[in-house]
């Protein structure tokens, strides 16, 4: 699908991306830039491979900005993870060009963009290498796992070395554990209940139930086994999402289209895509004055609409940032983004309904908003 040299399956997506670190030379001594805006399951491998993870604030599109690249001095990062947020690649010409400025080797994080392309070339051909991950709420879900593309022989062939050196096969009992919540969601999914299934997975997720937790306690030591290749039977649930992508992606370019023309009719202000962009959304962000009564008014209603990102190392909480390396302040519009910014699923089969309401919502608090700062 994307025109890569080789491709590796793994459980997990940040799996992946320890991989490639790895047969990247990243190691003890090591930096390597990161969003800002960012999730947990990017930091984590980069811990573990041993490096520091540096923070680079981020631009508009809520992507790596160029200018907090342009300020790193060559030679200073040993690579650098592009994450293409929202599927939207940001401005992808300029961070390749400081990446090669200050020699870093590039990784791009394609969990939210397959299916984006830049100039018709599909996202994953720029860098060195990419990840993919098919969790839940990804473009395309299979429970857990993730993968990797490489743009080189030489590459493919360390990251079989890495694989042989730190990888063991999936266990039966989280195969089968993966193929009951597979089954679970089509039940939910027949009934047309799917926010519901969304619902109680994060419940089972926070009960320990379902384990989704990150591995930064203890030594902070990369062991064997940590990496999993995929299962034979979620490579099967992958495959046969694969095999349902060009109905997947059209059913989310024709939403996109209509929440833009409807945000547009309610004067709110649309995502900013770069023109050289073709771009799949894997949700529609929306800013909100007031982020947390937008939320809480949503589950009160049984909307699909979501926070993530809620700090910026989602899901730590500001207080606990300096456990992965982050200094409050650091990176203020990420900050910003974090504190304001929420999306609508564009798969979601309740996203017509959701973003009517959260249009509503959004609204009338920024209407409340100016209204108190007009009075102050």
């Amino acid at each position: 699908m994307v025109g890569t040299m080789g491709a590796r399956a793994f459980g997990r997506g940040r799996e992946a991306l320890l991989v490639l670190l790895k047969a990247l030379g990243v190691g003890e001594g090591h930096r390597v830039g990161v969003s800002g805006y960012t999730c947990l399951s990017v930091v984590e491998p980069v811990m573990l491979s041993g490096a520091t993870p540096v923070y680079l604030d981020v631009d508009e599109h809520a992507c790596i900005d160029p200018k907090a690249l342009a300020a790193q001095r060559p030679g200073s990062l040993k690579a650098v993870i592009l994450q293409h947020t929202f599927g939207v690649p940001g401005r992808l010409h300029e961070l390749l060009a400081e990446s090669s400025r200050i020699g870093a080797r590039v990784v791009e994080d394609c969990a939210h963009a397959l299916g984006s392309s830049w100039k018709g070339v599909p996202l994953g051909r720029f860098g060195d290498a990419a990840v993919y991950s098919s969790g839940w709420g990804k473009s395309y879900a299979t429970a857990q796992g993730g993968m990797l593309t490489v743009n080189s022989r030489e590459l493919l062939a360390k990251v079989d070395g890495e694989i042989a050196r730190w990888a063991l096969p999936t266990g039966c009992a989280s195969e089968l554990l993966l193929a009951g919540q597979r089954a679970i969601y089509r039940g939910f999914a027949r009934a047309r209940r799917e926010l519901l299934w969304k619902t109680l997975h994060l419940e089972l997720c926070k009960r320990g139930l379902i384990n989704e937790t990150f591995d930064l306690g203890g030594s902070g030591r990369l062991r064997r086994g940590y990496v999993r290749v995929a299962g034979e039977r979620t490579s099967r649930a992958g495959l046969e999402q694969l095999r349902m992508w060009p109905r997947l992606v059209d059913a989310r370019r024709s939403n996109t289209r209509w929440i833009r023309e409807r945000l547009t009719e309610a004067r709110l202000p649309l995502w900013p895509i770069p023109a050289e962009a073709d771009v799949v959304l894997l949700g529609h962000p929306l800013w909100s004055p007031d982020k947390p009564a937008l939320l809480a008014a949503a589950r009160r209603r049984s909307l699909d609409i979501n926070g993530w990102y809620e700090s910026p190392v989602h899901p730590l909480a500001l207080g606990d940032l300096s456990a992965v390396g982050y200094a409050a302040g650091s990176c203020p519009h990420a900050e910003e983004l974090a504190r304001h910014l929420v999306h609508v699923p564009t798969a979601s089969p309740s996203v017509r309904p959701s973003l009517e309401a959260a249009i509503g919502l959004v609204a009338a608090r920024r209407l409340r908003w100016r209204t108190s700062r007009n009075s102050r």
